[in-house]
């Protein structure tokens, strides 16, 4: 008979595990894992540097169906209370702009030290170990018919990236015992668009404004870097945009416009390209944006090869136009297997401040399989430690 056993060698189960050992060495702590290793997920995190928190969260930057209200200040100190943790259980933190790395600088850092940690703290581990059923039978969960826990901690993760297992299994097992999911979408994640120079854009990268619209109306925008692949807008700054397309599915005209020079004014644009009056209207454009865009810009305007001195004060005009707000239609958003994040899951309000489940006493849930997702940035990993720390200080308590 265990203790606790948690549901999920991620981000959240691997804290919690770890957390709750640390707080109280006497508990019975076993970890099960569908993979042959832990952290699979956490290896590709932050393109393989693992952006592990935030030092400026606000609850604003998270959304669910449920209020959050009651999570602000756990969520906004977050960050404060997990990084002594983790330095504890050997990842030590740097800060860069407010984004919190392991100071190795990668991903492979935190699984190792989480794994030497789980061994040190004397937390059970089971790998290769996939949870088909989970009862409850008077005080005592059974899971698989054979394993018995006084509590159930379900860190299973979202639907994202299923390769490194995160198949919605938690979803199933949380809707066994009664609990409500919302729909859910693929979230930061790329945007597809029908524009028809796309594919000459493929690996442009350019530091832009994007803004979001549907029906004519702005939604949201933000300032980053815009990438360009072969059919799809992407970036940190198309990825937190994605959070609010993804769930905008009957919008029947949504849009990106994207603003390639936010600093500068209109006329101060039109003047410079002026300026180069025996210029090609690609070279003059090219002393201003990337050369690949440049050339997308005059053959979208059909005016390729031409001389700014030829060039009438409408053709210029457009020019700017085009440059402080290009227009991509949005066709559709990644799916599931190369988003980040999953938006939507259980359902916030059927569980306590601390997380535990107000159907079935001793059932808790941690981290993405939960309805809350942020934006980029450490966010999400920074929900998964913070929710892991909401439960262990209740589970702790019922313990004794």
């Amino acid at each position: 008979m265990y203790d606790v056993i948690i549901v999920g060698a991620g981000a959240s189960g691997c804290f919690l595990a770890l957390t709750l050992k640390y707080k109280n060495p006497s508990l019975k702590v076993l970890l099960l894992e569908k993979n042959d290793k832990l952290g699979k997920k956490i290896l590709i995190t932050g393109n393989g540097r693992c952006n592990i928190g935030n030092k400026n969260i606000k609850i604003d930057d998270y959304s669910s169906n449920s209020s959050l209200k009651e999570f602000k200040d756990l969520i906004e100190s977050g960050s404060m209370n997990y990084t002594a943790l983790l330095k504890e259980f050997g990842v030590l933190i740097t800060n860069e702009e407010d984004r919190l790395y392991p100071y190795s600088n990668q991903a492979l850092t935190v699984c190792k030290s989480f794994e030497r940690a789980l061994l040190n703290y004397g937390v059970e581990i089971v790998y290769n170990y996939d949870v088909n059923a989970i009862e409850k039978e008077n005080d005592t969960f059974i899971i698989n018919n054979e394993k018995r826990s006084k509590m159930v901690v379900i860190a299973t993760g979202g639907k994202t990236y299923p390769k490194t297992g995160s198949t919605g299994k938690g979803y199933e097992i949380l809707k066994s015992f009664g609990h409500s999911i919302t729909k859910l979408y693929p979230s930061l994640t790329n945007l597809k668009t029908n524009y028809k120079y796309i594919k000459d854009l493929a690996g442009v990268r350019v530091n832009a404004k994007v803004s979001l619209y549907g029906d004519d109306d702005l939604i949201t925008e933000e300032l980053g870097q815009l990438q360009f692949t072969k059919d799809s807008l992407s970036g940190i700054c198309v990825f937190n945009l994605s959070r609010y397309a993804c769930k905008l599915p009957n919008h029947k005209d949504l849009f990106i416009k994207v603003d390639y020079a936010q600093d500068k004014k209109a006329d101060e644009l039109y003047n410079y390209i002026k300026s180069f009056s025996n210029y090609t209207i690609e070279d003059a454009i090219s002393c201003i944006l990337n050369n690949k865009l440049a050339k997308v810009i005059t053959k979208d305007l059909k005016i390729e090869g031409k001389r700014v001195t030829n060039l009438t004060d409408n053709d210029l005009t457009k020019v700017v136009n085009i440059i402080k707000s290009m227009t991509f239609e949005v066709t559709g958003t990644g799916d599931f297997d190369v988003s980040q994040v999953t938006s939507g899951g259980a359902k916030l309000e059927e569980f306590t401040n601390n997380l535990e489940s107000k159907k079935y006493g001793g059932l808790y849930a941690v981290g993405e399989v939960l309805d809350v997702d942020g934006k980029c940035g450490g966010y999400n990993l920074s929900w998964a430690f913070s929710s892991a720390l909401m439960a262990c200080d209740n589970i702790n308590k019922n313990t004794i």
